[in-house]
């Protein structure tokens, strides 16, 4: 569980992880450098469970830094990160171990999702869940890049594949980059009951989100560039235990998907994609400059305000006709 003063709904997500009725397990605490009372709810937490470790560093490294610093520390066959505002059903660590436990080959098991609010109500979804569990990897990959929400990063993976991994990227989006590199290492489980409890903040802006993972000091904060997340999934997948041949596929796969298709994806690259060419002319890196090239033909000629107004003009519904009187 990386932490940053995360107070307010901490207690909550410690409670449902201790009352877990699967009781082989540790939660290790990373506090990084918390202001609030973070501080004090583990520490009296760990005085009280021995299963709960607290560490604490002295300096706010960012996100990244924490959630891969969680990583190190676990000692166990399976591994899950946890927010601090999350809630898991008591079954859960159950239900996800078994699945895992017999189906050698899965490197990810989650289960459905219930969406809740500040005060732990229900919320709609107001968007289609995609979860990314086909049955092959090119299936996982579209699934992925077709999304606009992606949680499955919380869910319970086994640990040898995850150090496989680059783990959590200073990227935008580099939750979505773990999921696809393990996606692309064997098949996701999915235990359809809602046994996750998702804290959907209204006010939790990408921005702001962008903006934690990153630190005041060295290279700063993350700002959001989908840009950078097309091109950092595709890193993920070139770098794939896979063949030459099967990656390119995969990687034009997930560009059709995540640059022409995914509107919100692609949008936000119409914003940063030209910019970051410009940094990247100036760094000299002509090779992410042709891949940032490539990205801005894809989007443009599709998500623009004329091509957008069509499509939505074409996605009305047409008005009921009157039956005559």
């Amino acid at each position: 569980m990386p932490l940053y003063n995360a107070e307010r709904h901490l207690a909550e997500a410690l409670d449902s992880l201790l009352a877990q009725d699967y009781s082989n397990f540790e939660v290790l605490i990373s506090d990084n450098a918390s202001s609030d009372a973070t501080e004090s709810i583990c520490r009296s937490y760990a005085s009280r469970d021995p299963r709960i470790s607290y560490q604490r560093s002295e300096r706010n490294l960012g996100a990244v830094w924490n959630f891969n610093r969680v990583f190190e520390l676990g000692r166990g066959k399976y591994f899950m990160w946890a927010a601090h505002d999350d809630v898991r059903a008591p079954q859960y660590l159950t239900r996800c171990t078994a699945e895992l436990e017999a189906d050698p080959q899965a490197v990810l098991c989650c289960t459905g999702i219930r969406l809740i609010d500040d005060e732990g109500q229900t919320v709609e979804p107001w968007i289609d869940v995609v979860r990314p569990v086909g049955p092959t990897v090119g299936a996982r990959v579209k699934q992925i890049a077709r999304a606009r929400f992606w949680w499955d990063v919380y869910g319970l993976a086994r640990s040898s594949v995850l150090a496989q991994t680059r783990r959590a990227q200073p990227v935008w989006g580099f939750d979505v980059v773990v999921t696809m590199e393990l996606c692309l290492r064997g098949p996701v489980l999915l235990v359809p009951d809602p046994l996750f409890l998702y804290r959907a903040d209204p006010k939790r802006t990408t921005q702001h989100v962008a903006t934690s993972l990153g630190t005041s000091e060295g290279p700063g904060p993350i700002q959001v560039n989908w840009s950078a997340m097309a091109l950092e999934l595709a890193h993920s997948i070139w770098l794939a235990p896979l063949g030459a041949a099967r990656r390119l596929g995969l990687i034009t796969l997930l560009m059709a998907q995540f640059c022409v298709l995914n509107g919100l994806a692609g949008s936000g690259m119409t914003k940063d994609v030209l910019p970051s060419t410009a940094a990247a002319w100036r760094e000299r890196r002509f090779g992410r400059v042709a891949a940032l090239l490539a990205i801005a033909v894809l989007v443009f000629p599709v998500h623009n305000g004329v091509v957008r107004g069509a499509y939505r003009l074409l996605r009305r519904p047409s008005p009921k006709r009157r039956a005559p009187v």
